[in-house]
């Protein structure tokens, strides 16, 4: 027993005498434990909150890092496709070109057999 119970064991015995002080004061001892009991666990809590706090922060800038670095390699895929987007753009364009003048050397070489069957007909 400490002095504090003691002391307050000897207040109530003499008025309630000595079984009922006795309960009186184990309720009492039982309340004060219970409070401090309460009260560690709210600075645990507290603790575990700032800390979590300050966990949560870190996260936030990792996940804020990593985010800014994906939008770079977007935007460098980006650059790159919209690149080889042109260059295929040219080579349609000159397989284009390439298409047109064999069909129009088509064009003119069978105009030439028909002008050549055309007179060797008349």
């Amino acid at each position: 027993m400490s002095i504090e119970t003691v002391e307050l064991y000897r207040a109530f015995e003499e008025s309630l005498g000595k079984e009922k002080a006795q309960l009186v004061v184990k309720d009492i001892t039982n309340l004060i434990n219970e409070a401090r009991q309460e009260l560690v666990t709210r600075e645990n809590l507290r603790e575990t909150e700032l800390k979590l706090m300050k966990e949560i922060e870190g996260v936030r800038l990792t996940l804020t890092k990593e985010i800014e670095g994906v939008r770079k390699e977007v935007k460098e895929i980006e650059l790159k496709l919209t690149h080889e987007i042109g260059e295929v753009k040219l080579e349609v364009e000159k397989v284009r070109s390439s298409v047109i003048k064999w069909i129009a050397g088509l064009l003119v070489a069978q105009t030439g057999v028909i002008i050549t069957i055309i007179m060797l007909f008349k």
